[in-house]
């Protein structure tokens, strides 16, 4: 699969088949992941943390919900979290934490999604549970460095099935010549 077929057909996963990634298969797309372009020549300006068993992921996604309905900024309408049949974590059979400064973190994880669909596998890019990722507790329960910043969230596994693409308009474009 080319690079611009993959862009093109990538979908964001929320239905995992029962099956566990192996870990050289994560391995290695942490490894492609690691190709972003840093900030400056030979720097590593970011940290992975891989979590793998649906059980384990699925109830590190409960914790993710109950610190946000704990902490639910005021005045706020409609929450993800007031959904009872909402799941953090898709079910997935593993989940990769990329923590480091935004922009770089955004950077590995698009290449991150990019790969796992190239190797036919899913992928979900979840915000949800960032809040609580960001706590002290479940730093230490995830094992992310105590200085790390967590910003993405990405759910891996074998697709139970994948939605249909989307019909998209094209985005405004403002040029100065």
């Amino acid at each position: 699969m080319d690079v611009v077929e993959a862009i093109h057909t990538r979908r964001s996963i929320r239905d995992y088949a029962a099956r566990a990634l192996d870990r050289p298969l994560i391995e290695a797309l942490i490894w492609d992941a690691a190709q972003a372009p840093p900030p400056f020549a030979g720097q590593v300006p970011w940290t992975f943390n891989a979590v793998c068993g649906a059980e384990r992921i699925a109830r590190y996604g409960s914790q993710a919900r109950q610190y946000a309905l704990d902490h639910r900024p005021d005045g706020e309408g409609p929450f993800w979290a007031d959904r009872e049949e909402f799941k953090v974590f898709w079910d997935a059979p593993a989940l990769v934490i990329i923590s480091g400064r935004v922009e770089d973190c955004c950077r590995a994880g698009q290449l991150l999604v990019l790969s796992a669909h190239a190797r036919g596998l899913g992928a979900c890019w979840v915000g949800s549970p960032m809040q609580w990722l960001r706590t002290p507790e479940a730093k230490s329960e995830i094992g992310i460095p105590e200085e790390a910043e967590p910003v993405s969230a990405i759910c891996l596994g074998y697709p139970a099935s994948t939605p249909p693409p989307l019909e998209r308009g094209r985005p405004a474009i403002f040029w100065r010549e």
